[in-house]
């Protein structure tokens, strides 16, 4: 249990600096640490048995992508269309991939494509980085701080889900959610961590840490509750592969937390879906 408080107090005040202090360069090149620390993780959880192919594949797509949309645009406030369509593409990705959640382990034929794995897995590191930069970005050249709380914002929704679903499954939680996946999930915990989430959505908006964002608030809130509901997948995601792969953590690099994706798992659907319905709802909505 020590090791567990010193590790998260250790990694609470290195995501404030990293949030809060960094400029946007060294904020970029953190991204791009978290995102290759989790390509390293998830190639094995893939059933790659060599990670090189994967991790190449990683790289290159993120070098694409800077070079389409070199970082230096976000904090101009120009954020190419195509990144906005890589959103809107994770959040299509991450409903396809729930009947096979749903599904697991009853799909066999899915996890013996290389091909496909390695789509997956782009697909599921990829938006993610793009959505941080593009965040953290926000207002950047008016307000220093104002994507670093906004990024926060975003973020403590899943952390709030979390929260809320640990204690009210932990305190009523009778029905299991996909037993097969996460044995501890309820749909009891899912109620109660959608409603603190929920809660703290209309908090964070009253105190305007959502910026620009927060003008629509129909767009706001329907990101929010997407933002809210996909974490829980993100999770299971991450569960149904490491129950495939025959581990308990991603990792060690964490003491008492595991690795990088067991950090992040929640954060990998969040964050590019809340960025994906927001971009929907104001296109439908204009």
């Amino acid at each position: 249990m020590g090791t567990r408080i010193v590790t998260a107090s250790v990694l609470i005040a290195v995501v404030l600096l990293w949030l809060f202090v960094a400029d946007y360069p060294i904020f970029a090149i953190g991204a791009l640490a978290v995102y290759a620390l989790s390509a390293n993780e998830l190639a094995p959880l893939l059933g790659f048995k060599n990670k090189f192919p994967f991790l190449i594949a990683a790289a290159l797509a993120a070098s694409c992508a800077f070079y389409f949309a070199p970082p230096g645009l976000f904090v101009q406030d120009m954020v190419p269309q195509w990144v906005n369509y890589l959103m809107v593409m994770s959040l299509f990705f991450w409903c396809l991939l729930l009947p096979v959640i749903k599904a697991y382990p009853h799909v066999p034929a899915f996890w013996m494509r290389p091909g496909v794995n390695f789509i997956f897995g782009l697909l599921l590191l990829l938006p993610f980085l793009m959505a941080l930069l593009v965040l953290r970005a926000h207002r950047f050249a008016t307000d220093f701080n104002c994507g670093a709380l906004l990024l926060l914002a975003v973020m403590v929704l899943v952390w709030a889900a979390d929260s809320g679903a640990y204690f009210t499954g932990r305190a009523v939680g009778k029905t299991k959610l996909i037993p097969e996946v996460s044995p501890n999930k309820t749909r009891e915990g899912l109620y109660g961590g959608l409603a603190l989430a929920l809660l703290a959505l209309a908090l964070l908006d009253y105190l305007g840490l959502y910026g620009d964002y927060s003008v629509d608030k129909l767009a706001l809130t329907v990101a929010g509750i997407g933002a809210i509901i996909f974490s829980v997948e993100g999770d299971l995601a991450e569960s149904m592969l490491k129950r495939r792969a025959g581990i308990k953590d991603s990792g060690r690099i964490f003491p008492g937390h595991g690795g990088m994706l067991d950090r992040i798992d929640s954060q990998l659907a969040a964050l590019p879906v809340f960025l994906g319905l927001h971009f929907i709802l104001e296109k439908v909505l204009v």
